[in-house]
Formats: C-alpha cells, sequence, structure tokens
C-alpha cells in the first residue's frame, strides 16, 4: 500500500516522464525553485517514513539515508526530483554546517536536563576530549599501517584529520534510535551530552588538523593555544549570547512570538560570529552553541512563561525533525552522486578496505573508551561493560561528517586522490554505521538488558492497568444511566476504548511475572539455605519497591513545582532551587528524602549577616539592601512554596494503590522534611523579616487573582460574551501586569522606631515628647545566630527592643527558659529589680537587630508617669516569680501564663510611709518593707495615727521586706516605707492553679512509674523466654 501511494506521488511530479521528454538543467526551472522544492517534496516525503517509521519500527534516520542514496545514485532518471537532488547535492559544505548546526546543537542542549548535565559533566568531559583525541590517534594508526594507506594518499598529518572527521558522531541519529529503542534515561543523557561535546572537541580537532594539513605552523605551543582559543572564545560567547537572551526575555511580558525568535536569533548569530567575524583569535561556533543552549536551559527556561515555553518547545521539536529528514536525505544524496554515481578513482581494494576501516573503527573507540573506564565507572551516574558496548556500537556517522569530507572534497589545492578516498571513506562508513549499526543497535540494548524493566516496574504498570480497567467500567455503568447513552453496546464500547487490550496486557505481565517467580523458587529448592534466601529476596523486593516508591513520589513533586510556577506561585529562582532537590533526592532515591537539607544549606546566615552589616554603609548601601531583600524574598519564596508543594502530595497520596506499610513510610519522609521547613519558616524567616512575610503574601494573592482573570477570560470568550479583540487587548494588560508583578523589588521598608515603641502594649501610655527623650542616648545594634546579647551576672544599664528578629532569654540558677520575639522589650525587669546585675542572658535564635535603652532614662519616666510605671511592674512580675522564687512560693510554681492571668486581675497600688493596708486576699509586696499594725487604714483615728508615727519600730513584731508574698490576712500591716503592692482579688485561684499544677505532676509521675514496670517486666519475659 505505502509503495503504491509512493509510486503514484512519484508519476504526479513527473518521475515517469518518457526518455525523449527528458527536464535538463537547462530547462525554464531556476535553481532557486529547485531547492525551494527540495526542501518541501522531502520534507513531504519525510512524513511518509515517519508513517512506516511508526507501522513497522524500522530506525527512522537509516531509512532517511538510504531513501537518499536511492534519490543520488538515480538521479539522472528521476526527472524534476533528480534535478532538484543535483542541485542541492551542489550546496557549499560550510552552508550544511551553517543551516543545520545551530538548529541540532541548541535544541538538544536547551531540552537537556541541566541538572544531569551537571553530575554526567565529567563522563562526558571525558568522552569528548580526551577520547576522541585518542580515537583520532588510533585511526590515525589503523589508516597508516592497518590499512597500509601510503603518503600518496595519506600522510601522517591528514591521517590524524581524517581520524578526526571519522570520530564525530551524528547526535539526531544517536538520540532518536535510543529513544526508539527505550533505553535509560540516565544513559540516553549520558551519550547526549558526550554527542553534544564531541561535535566541538571533534570541530575544533578538524580545524586545527585541516590548517596544519595546508602548511600552517604546527608547534605545540600554537596548536595548544589554537585549541585553548577555541574552547574558551566559543565559550564566552555562548555564554554572553544567554545572558542578553535571558535579560532581554525577563522584559517581556508573554510574548511566545519575540520569545520564539530571539532564541532562533541567538543560535544563528552565536554559531555565524563565531565562525566568521574575525576577533583576532579562533573561536569555536559548536562550543558556542553547546554553551548558549545549556544556559538557556539551566536559566533561561525559568524566565520564559508557560505559554511560551510550550510554543518553543513545540517550534524547535518541528525544527529538529524538518532538519533530521533533510539532513539525512541530503547526506545520502551527496554520498549517492559525489562517491557512487560520478567517476572516481576508487577501486574494488578501497571498498574491501572501507568494511575494514569500519570495524577498526568501532574497535578503536571501544579501546578509547575502555582505558578511561576506571574513571568512567566512579564518575556521574557509573558506566557498565554493557553501555561501553552500546557506545561503541551506537557512536553513528551522518552529515556533519559528510559535510567535513565535502569541505575537503572541494580544496583544489589538494590532491584530487586523496580527495576522492575521503569523500569515498566518509561516505562509506556513514552508510554502514546507519545502516547496519542503526538498525540493529536496538536488538543490542535488547540483549543487553539495557531498556528491560524491572519487575517492580512491571507490577506497578500491572496495578496501574487493573485500576484503570475498574474506573473504566465503573464510567461505563454511569453513562449507561443517562438518557442519551443507555442504548450502547457496553462490551463493544469496552472494545473500542482499548479496556480488553488493558486487560490482555495486564494479564501477560502478570503471567510474566509468575513465570519468573515461579522459575527463581526452582533455583531456591537446590538451595539449602532456601528459607534464608527466600526471606532476603523478600527483603530486597521490598526495599526496591520502597525505591520506586519514592521516585514515583519524587517525580510527582517535581510536577507539582512546576504547577507551582506556571501559576505564578513562585519565582524562576526558587523553581530552579526546589527542582534541584527533588533531582538530587532522585541521585539518591535508595536513601531517605532529604531534599530540605539541600534547601537549607543554599541559605546562608553568614552572607544575610554580611548584607545587613552593608546595607547602611555609604554607596554600597543601597546595593546591599537590595541584594538582601531579594536574597531573603527567594529563601522566603522557596520554602513557602515546598512546605506547600509537601502539603499537596500527602493529600494525592490516597490516589497511589501501593502498599500501607511502604506508603506510611513514604509520607513519614515526606513529614520529617515539611516539619523541619516549618520549623525554618515559623522559627527563623517570620520572625527575623516579617515585612517580606508580608511583600510575599501580598505578592502570591495579587498572582492569585491574575490567573483568576485569565480564567474568566477564556471562558468567556469560550461562551461568547468577549470578541477576540477584546480578549487580547485584555490579556495583554494582565500580562503586562504579571510581568510588573515579577519585576516588582519594594525598598527596603523598615518601621521606625519611634512606631514601635507608640504602637507597643508598655510604652502606649506614653507621649511623643517620652518617647523622643527615652529615644535619647540610645543605640542600636544587630546581632547573628548564637550571639550573646547581654549575659548573666553583667552590670546592667541598658535593656533592648528587639525590632527585628527573636531569641532566647535563660538562667541556668533560676530555670528560666523564655523565647524573646519581635517588638520585646528585655529584661524589662531590671526596670525595677533590687540587684543591678542581669539576672538572666539573652542569646539570638536568628538574625536580631535592636534598640538599647538607658535603665536610668526608663526609671527617671517612670516616676514622672504613674501609668507607664504600673504597665512594667505587671510586665515584670511573671519573670521576677522565677528570678526570685524562694521569695514569692508558691506564685513562682505557676506557669507564666497562669501568673499573667492573675496579675491582670489584680489591683496596683501605691502606699505612702506609716499607712496602714489590709491584705483580704493576699498579695505581693513590690516595692518596701511592712510591719505589723493595730488596724486598717480606715478604722484609725488622728491621734492613732500620730501615735503610731511615735511609737516608731517599738511596735514591729514582723518585717516583711520587698518581692515577697503575702497570704491572705484581716490583721493590718502597717508601711515602714513608701511602698507598691499587688493586691489579689481572688487568692482561692493561686490556690486551684498550684493544685492543678501538682496533680499533673503526679499524673505524670505516676505514668512514668507505670510504664517504667512494665518495661521492666517486658524485659524479665524476654529473659525468661
Amino acid at each position: 500500500m505505502y509503495i503504491y501511494k509512493a509510486g503514484i506521488v512519484l508519476l504526479m511530479l513527473g518521475v515517469g516522464q518518457c526518455e525523449d521528454q527528458p527536464i535538463s538543467a537547462s530547462s525554464d526551472i531556476s535553481g532557486t525553485a529547485l531547492s525551494v522544492f527540495f526542501i518541501f517534496f522531502f520534507l513531504g516525503i519525510g512524513s511518509f517514513m515517519k508513517e512506516i517509521n511508526k507501522k513497522l519500527k524500522i530506525p527512522f534516520s537509516p531509512m532517511l539515508f538510504v531513501l537518499g542514496l536511492f534519490f543520488g545514485f538515480y538521479w539522472d532518471s528521476l526527472g524534476i526530483i533528480g534535478q532538484s537532488c543535483k542541485k542541492i547535492s551542489e550546496i557549499e559544505p560550510i552552508g550544511v554546517l551553517l543551516i543545520f548546526l545551530p538548529t541540532l546543537i541548541y535544541e538538544s542542549g536547551y531540552n537537556f536536563d541541566w541538572h544531569l548535565f551537571k553530575r554526567l559533566f565529567a563522563q562526558t568531559a571525558i568522552l569528548a576530549f580526551p577520547c576522541v583525541i585518542i580515537l583520532s590517534t588510533l585511526l590515525q594508526l589503523s589508516v597508516k599501517v592497518l590499512l597500509n594507506y601510503g603518503d600518496d594518499y595519506f600522510t601522517w598529518e591528514s591521517a590524524f584529520m581524517f581520524g578526526a572527521m571519522l570520530s564525530c558522531t551524528d547526535t539526531v541519529a544517536v538520540l532518536a534510535l535510543l529513544k526508539e529503542s527505550g533505553a535509560q534515561k540516565r544513559f540516553q543523557s549520558l551519550i547526549e551530552g558526550e554527542s553534544l561535546l564531541n561535535d566541538g572537541a571533534c570541530v575544533m580537532l578538524f580545524q586545527i588538523s585541516y590548517g596544519i594539513v595546508r602548511g600552517r605552523s604546527a608547534s605545540a605551543f600554537d596548536v595548544g593555544s589554537l585549541f585553548f582559543t577555541l574552547c574558551v572564545g566559543g565559550t564566552l560567547i555562548g555564554l554572553i549570547f544567554g545572558m542578553a537572551c535571558v535579560y532581554w526575555i525577563k522584559k517581556i511580558a508573554n510574548d511566545e512570538i519575540l520569545v520564539l525568535n530571539i532564541t532562533i536569533v541567538s543560535a544563528f548569530l552565536v554559531y555565524f560570529i563565531s565562525e566568521n567575524v574575525d576577533f583576532g583569535v579562533h573561536i569555536s561556533g559548536v562550543l558556542g552553541l553547546v554553551s548558549l543552549s545549556l544556559f538557556m536551559a539551566a536559566f533561561g527556561r525559568s524566565r520564559i512563561s508557560h505559554e511560551a515555553d510550550h510554543a518553543l518547545r513545540e517550534f524547535w521539536e518541528y525544527v529538529v525533525f524538518a532538519s533530521e529528514v533533510i539532513i539525512f536525505i541530503l547526506g545520502g544524496i551527496i554520498a549517492g552522486i559525489r562517491v557512487f554515481k560520478d567517476e572516481s578513482e576508487i577501486t574494488q581494494l578501497d571498498f574491501y578496505k572501507m568494511i575494514a576501516l569500519w570495524w577498526c573503527l568501532m574497535g578503536c573507540r571501544f579501546i578509547s573508551i575502555a582505558l578511561f573506564y576506571p574513571w568512567l565507572k566512579n564518575l556521574g551516574y557509573g558506566l557498565s561493560w554493557s553501555q561501553i558496548l552500546v557506545l561503541t556500537y551506537g557512536g553513528l556517522r551522518g552529515s556533519i561528517g559528510i559535510a567535513f569530507a565535502l569541505i575537503v572534497a572541494k580544496d583544489e589545492s589538494l590532491p584530487t586522490k586523496w580527495r576522492d578516498i575521503i569523500l569515498f571513506h566518509m561516505s562509506g562508513i556513514a552508510v554502514c554505521t546507519l545502516v547496519v549499526n542503526g538498525t540493529t543497535l536496538s536488538l543490542l540494548i535488547k540483549l543487553l538488558g539495557l531498556s528491560t524493566q524491572s519487575d517492580i516496574r512491571e507490577k506497578i504498570y500491572s496495578n496501574f492497568l487493573t485500576k484503570l480497567n475498574e474506573e473504566i467500567d465503573n464510567e461505563c455503568k454511569k453513562n449507561n444511566e443517562l438518557k442519551y447513552l443507555k442504548e450502547a453496546d457496553v462490551e463493544y464500547v469496552k472494545t473500542l476504548s482499548g479496556f480488553k487490550v488493558y486487560q490482555s496486557d495486564c494479564n501477560q505481565i502478570i503471567d510474566k511475572l509468575a513465570k519468573h517467580e515461579k522459575a527463581q523458587k526452582e533455583i531456591q529448592m537446590k538451595n539449602i539455605h532456601q528459607p534464608l534466601m527466600e526471606e532476603e529476596e523478600e527483603e530486597e523486593l521490598d526495599q526496591n519497591l520502597l525505591t520506586e516508591i519514592r521516585r514515583i513520589f519524587l517525580m510527582a513533586l517535581k510536577g507539582i513545582y512546576m504547577e507551582q510556577f506556571e501559576s505564578n506561585q513562585c519565582s524562576p529562582d526558587t523553581i530552579i532551587l526546589l527542582t534541584e532537590s527533588a533531582n538530587l533526592d532522585l541521585d539518591n532515591d535508595k536513601e531517605h528524602m532529604n531534599s530540605w537539607e539541600f534547601l537549607q544549606s543554599q541559605f546562608s546566615e553568614r552572607y544575610i549577616n554580611l548584607l545587613f552589616y552593608m546595607k547602611d554603609k555609604f554607596l554600597i548601601g543601597i546595593l546591599a539592601r537590595n541584594h538582601l531583600f531579594s536574597y531573603i524574598y527567594t529563601i522566603y519564596d522557596a520554602v513557602s512554596a515546598y512546605i506547600e508543594a509537601i502539603t499537596i502530595l500527602k493529600e494525592e497520596a490516597s490516589h497511589y494503590h501501593f502498599s500501607q506499610n511502604l506508603l506510611l513510610e513514604i509520607l513519614n519522609e515526606v513529614e520529617d522534611n515539611k516539619k523541619s521547613a516549618i520549623s525554618y519558616l515559623e522559627g527563623y524567616l517570620e520572625v527575623s523579616f516579617p515585612e517580606i512575610s508580608r511583600e510575599l503574601h501580598t505578592k502570591k494573592a495579587a498572582f492569585e487573582i491574575l490567573e483568576f482573570e485569565k480564567s474568566v477570560l477564556k471562558n468567556n470568550l469560550q461562551s461568547g460574551q468577549l470578541n477576540d479583540k477584546e480578549f487580547l487587548r485584555m490579556k495583554r494588560n494582565i500580562d503586562k501586569k504579571v510581568k510588573n508583578l515579577n519585576d516588582l523589588n519594594p525598598p527596603w521598608q523598615m518601621p521606625s522606631l519611634i512606631d514601635i515603641l507608640t504602637q507597643h502594649e508598655l510604652f502606649k501610655s506614653l507621649t511623643q515628647p517620652n518617647i523622643l527623650k527615652l529615644l535619647e542616648g540610645s543605640r542600636e545594634d544587630s546581632f547573628g545566630r548564637d550571639q550573646l546579647i547581654f549575659k548573666e551576672g553583667d552590670r546592667a544599664s541598658e535593656i533592648c527592643i528587639i525590632t527585628r528578629g527573636a531569641g532566647n532569654e535563660f538562667s541556668d540558677r533560676s530555670k528560666i527558659r523564655e523565647r524573646r520575639a519581635l517588638n520585646e522589650a528585655t529584661p524589662i525587669y531590671m526596670l525595677v529589680a533590687p540587684s543591678i546585675r542581669y539576672q538572666t542572658s539573652l542569646v539570638a535564635d536568628c538574625v536580631i537587630n535592636a534598640t538599647f535603652i538607658k535603665i536610668q532614662t526608663l526609671q527617671m519616666i517612670m516616676k514622672q508617669i504613674p501609668e507607664f510605671e504600673e504597665a512594667i511592674w505587671r510586665n515584670s512580675i511573671p519573670l521576677l516569680c522565677r528570678v526570685y522564687s524562694d521569695q514569692l512560693k508558691p506564685l513562682c510554681n505557676l506557669k507564666i501564663n497562669q501568673i499573667v492571668e492573675i496579675v491582670s486581675k489584680s489591683v496596683f497600688q501605691k502606699i505612702k510611709k506609716n499607712q496602714l493596708i489590709r491584705f483580704e486576699q493576699g498579695g505581693i509586696l513590690l516595692k518596701g518593707t511592712l510591719c505589723e499594725g493595730k488596724e486598717s487604714i480606715q478604722e484609725a483615728s488622728s491621734e492613732d495615727e500620730d501615735a503610731l508615727k511615735n511609737s516608731g519600730e517599738d511596735q514591729d513584731s514582723t518585717q516583711k521586706d520587698a518581692l515577697c508574698l503575702i497570704g491572705p490576712t484581716s490583721s493590718p500591716l502597717r508601711a515602714r516605707t513608701g511602698i507598691i503592692v499587688l493586691l489579689f482579688k481572688q487568692y482561692q485561684m493561686l490556690e486551684q492553679y498550684n493544685q492543678l499544677n501538682q496533680n499533673i505532676n503526679e499524673g505524670a509521675k505516676s505514668s512514668n512509674r507505670r510504664s517504667s514496670k512494665s518495661d521492666l517486666q517486658k524485659r524479665s519475659l524476654t529473659v525468661v523466654h
């Protein structure tokens, strides 16, 4: 059928014209028209061949090359098609490289996983540079020694150049075959990386050796310097273009056409400028393309909106398909016309030598890789001998090598015999590798077990098929209940929807696994340690299944990260960090998930402290503040997005159909990472940088609204309420707002200390002049994590107000452990304590900014403003109870919140000297001294008061000093000095709290005793058994 269709197409295009009606080169069709016809005709043929590839599973690239050979060999019998083939075969070899190399290399590099490239770089660099040099040298020896070509064909210099040409592998051909054969992803990435760098290395070796062959200086220094400039120059120009592209793309508001145009222009300009513009040194265009494409993969893709990125991928995918079709057909046509059709000095012996060279090529490539095996097996993801065999056998040669041969063939200054033999051998090797190696590579991969799925994957896939069939069956039952679908033939619907195919595939997998398990058991029966082996294998199976489940969860987590990025819920820098963390866990999928450890390692508190130090400096302060905000914003964004993604992943875990024990183990790993992240977020970021938290939440909320607006626009366009013009106008406005929001970098705005004190509960009774007076002589300071702010036992002269961050206040002597958060003043108790030395220490728990105010200034204002003095006392009492615990029992035994509640319901009172006071519900003597008196203040007459004043200390029987707890009493007490007291309204509250705490403590002790007794019994039973 396919042959019939192809014949009809060829007949319509004039292939079958009679000999008496030839279409000659002198016809009216111009060369330009023939070239255009060639492109579109063979793109159509490429589509036809792609269908054959799908149906018959014949490798695509070799098919195209063989088809090109056919058209090249019979070009003079194919009419207009043959004329177009002949015309296009005359293209300049440099043109082939200029047209196709930027497309193929850029697309491959742009779609390369940046994490995999970094992980595999050492291996790919070894394969692409040292291995290529050794391979070129071995091929040089093969040509001169094994094939016995004399100097009239190959000199030693030209033989090395020919070896460099033969070393150039074809990226497109190799990757296409690996994908079709189902090779492992990591191995595919290794070969893709090697092919990318291999092209650059071979082009450089070819340029150097070609120059030597043509008479250029061949000193070691000249060769080394040329190699260095080619490498460094190409890499630098690619990076420069990459940075310019990223900067430009950041300024674009979701314009797919413009982004696409930038990538195309940059790819072709990098190659053209590197190869053709005179910088005084030689620059490698291939390495320029490699560095540009990898830079865009690492840093450019995250700057492109998901709509533009989708369009970009679709475009480049088609461009690569078109390039693949044209370049392989063109390579075959050139080989057919120039080597097998035109007259040349090629003899039958040369055909035999070409076959021998093909075998030499594979042997030399194997040796060059095997020499570095000790290093290759320990780098990246490792390398096995099976993979080395595939690397050797899969080193296909294609049109790039033929383009090199054509460059040599068109050089009239070189001997004709030598030019012909190079073109012949290069074309012949391309034919052999593409037709023989290309068609049998899939078989080799399967024989070596590099594409076989593990039993674990097979089980997971069979479970998926079973679940899918259940859902299809349920959907069919639902359809049967609908009015307009109930007459449908359910069984036939299942057949059409693939239900029976899925069922058959599932049964085949189950049978296959059953046979495999049976075979293993038969092997075990022959072993005397069968029970032990079964137990070990079961444990290994569980571990492998756990690893596979962990990989599935990590891939799902990466998908959630991408969804967050596409909905603008995390920044480009954040998506790079999060994806890298998941990739590292995937690299170590046999171990516990540790993505949070990687994320936290990327956040340098020393760097933050340095930026804090620099932010107030002259000149560099503005830059430091802006960078500090961006840096912390990225950290906060990454942590919050990470927590959100893990939360979503846990919610979706119910859709996974795995063993509950294994699933629970994975969920525990996920939860451990989440708890650590929440602790970092709440314990460090939110207390240290609350204003950034507000900014981030504001931006995320704004992005959420903009995404909602987009969905409303799409819905209204589909319902006809908006026309295309209105939709596009509003969408452009929304895209512009998204861009502006992404670029928004709010200034570093910290609230002033006056604003903090005005809004502070403790200082709200102060007026503006009081606050300004308070701040006279104050100072500001910053502290990093674990830095000591004040120390227990040091002389107290200041209290600090935390304006950023949080710390831990403690005392080993008083067993105080209190966390001090943002805007808290501490140690406030030093304003009223009798001691002049700090009774506690304060250590920074994160980055802290603090303002220090003199105690003397505060005490002076306390004397002037009674409300302020009362507030200070009330805030100080809870900590005073801890510091002076012996004097304030049993109040000191209560919890801080209980003490605060009692204090809030008590009366603060100042009593003058010699006045009487009654503690009916008890209270605290905060300041001054008390002694026993005769009657209360209300009942005492003026004569009694005079008598009390004159009696002095003769009537004192018991004296109570400051900071002591006084129980309920009806007897009056006399103030020996001016005193300050806190009178309880309900002493029973203190007793109830105290009794409650005692009961709780006794219950905990009893529980511990029972637990200890139970453990002892268990240990005793264990000993007995």
